[in-house]
């Protein structure tokens, strides 16, 4: 009989933003709200969900920064739950009382691009900052109308000081060199790859890692072909492909991978303990809280045995920064959004470790570790788009037991794997 693991669902997304600024003009309102032409400053709501401390360092200083340059305007922030975020938004928008600038994400398109919520950006300068296709998410009928400010990858996050004292002089850049350093670190006394899958998003994270480069980005099917069952697993060499790695990657993950949480494995890496995490890039800001004076980097997990070919897998960006149509004070809005949606400022944002850079002209120069390496990805073009990485929620939940299931039988079957895929999916299809 199969063994099910609960699934409890986390979100893996990354933080988002909104905005607010203000102008001089000539409309009378309450005191403070607009700036007439004696120029009294105007203040303007900003509203956002993100309360990580380093997003909100970088956002009091980019504020500052702003107000400085814009003496007539003041940016007041107001935070809001980010389990209670898209309700107020909607309830708010609903009722007429709009903030200058919010956060978006590609889910909330649908609804509020057609009720005229949000501002149409696609003449702004900005876009030209972003590689081809990355704004797709945030757009609707060829027009954006978000922009991000930065991005998650389902990537490898390494501890480069483990990596030099262990004798690996460079990141792995095949499947077979990848196996052969994770041997090395293991004969060393040091776990090659910690896992927290006590925490179940971390079973999906892990999977993610692996699915984004030998199935998504390897030319195999869409996500959308297995939930409508237009593809099998049983039928997809990726798929295959994909328990296959899983498969070799199990002998080196920690013991005990089901009562080991995901706090657990970031502290082993911040300590030196292990080499590697195979997740989310907030792999990073984790362990960096843990261990301040470590050196990190991330890379794509090296699946194909050319190098070439073992590209950063990347979705388009699923959240970003909007302007609300409604407002006021449309010019001082996108002045503020183009503010912090510039190289300058997102090089700041990577510099203070708050995410990974999406914007092309970032400067390097400052970043270390795993920013520098992020945004030389993207200022180089080493990045390639993939469709969505996430199944729906019922599916979802699904494929995390079957894949946990597999975890626990020592991933010794991977053609039993791929039959109880197809026969969850068919049930829910």
């Amino acid at each position: 009989m199969k063994r099910r693991v609960a699934a409890t669902t986390l979100a893996l997304t990354m933080s988002l933003f909104s905005l607010a600024a203000g102008s001089v003009c000539a409309e009378t309102v309450e005191d403070g709200d607009v700036a007439n032409a004696e120029g009294e400053k105007v203040t303007l709501e900003f509203m956002n969900g993100s309360a990580e401390e380093q997003y909100v360092a970088w956002l009091d200083e980019m504020i500052a920064g702003f107000e400085e340059e814009n003496p007539n305007v003041d940016v007041e922030v107001n935070r809001v739950s980010v389990d209670s975020y898209s309700q107020t938004v909607m309830t708010r928008f609903a009722a007429g009382d709009v903030p200058d600038l919010f956060s978006f994400a590609e889910n909330d398109i649908a609804d509020m691009v057609p009720s005229g919520y949000v501002m149409d950006l696609t003449d702004s300068a900005n876009v030209a900052n972003y590689s081809e296709g990355m704004l797709d998410s945030l757009s609707l009928d060829g027009k954006v109308y978000a922009l991000p400010v930065a991005n998650d990858f389902m990537c490898v996050t390494y501890n480069k000081g483990v990596f030099e004292e262990a004798g690996i002089t460079e990141i792995p850049k095949t499947w077979s060199a990848f196996l052969e350093d994770c041997e090395l670190l293991k004969s060393q006394g040091i776990t090659p790859l910690a896992a927290g899958m006590a925490d179940q998003w971390v079973v999906n994270g892990t999977a993610q890692t692996v699915y984004c480069a030998a199935v998504l980005g390897n030319g195999g099917p869409a996500l959308a072909s297995m939930v409508d069952r237009s593809e099998k697993f049983a039928d997809v060499e990726q798929w295959k492909d994909f328990f296959t790695k899983l498969q070799e990657m199990y002998p080196y993950f920690n013991n005990d991978l089901f009562g080991t949480d995901q706090n657990t494995a970031y502290t082993m890496l911040a300590n030196g303990d292990a080499a590697m995490i195979a997740n989310i890039t907030s792999a990073v800001t984790n362990v960096m809280a843990m261990n301040p004076d470590g050196e990190y980097g991330i890379f794509a997990l090296p699946v194909s045995e050319t190098a070439e070919d073992n590209i950063m897998p990347m979705c388009p960006p699923a959240a970003g920064i909007a302007v609300s149509a409604e407002t006021s004070h449309p010019e001082e809005a996108v002045k503020f959004l183009e503010y912090l949606t510039s190289p300058e400022s997102v090089t700041r944002y990577a510099a203070l470790g708050a995410g990974i850079p999406i914007v092309q002209g970032v400067d390097t120069s400052s970043l270390t570790g795993a920013f520098k390496d992020a945004a030389d990805m993207i200022n180089n073009g080493d990045v390639k788009l993939i469709s969505s990485k996430s199944f729906p929620s019922a599916q979802e939940d699904a494929f995390i037991n079957d894949v946990s299931d597999f975890f626990l039988d020592e991933c010794a079957d991977v053609d039993a794997a791929l039959e109880d895929l197809d026969a969850d999916f068919d049930l829910l299809g």
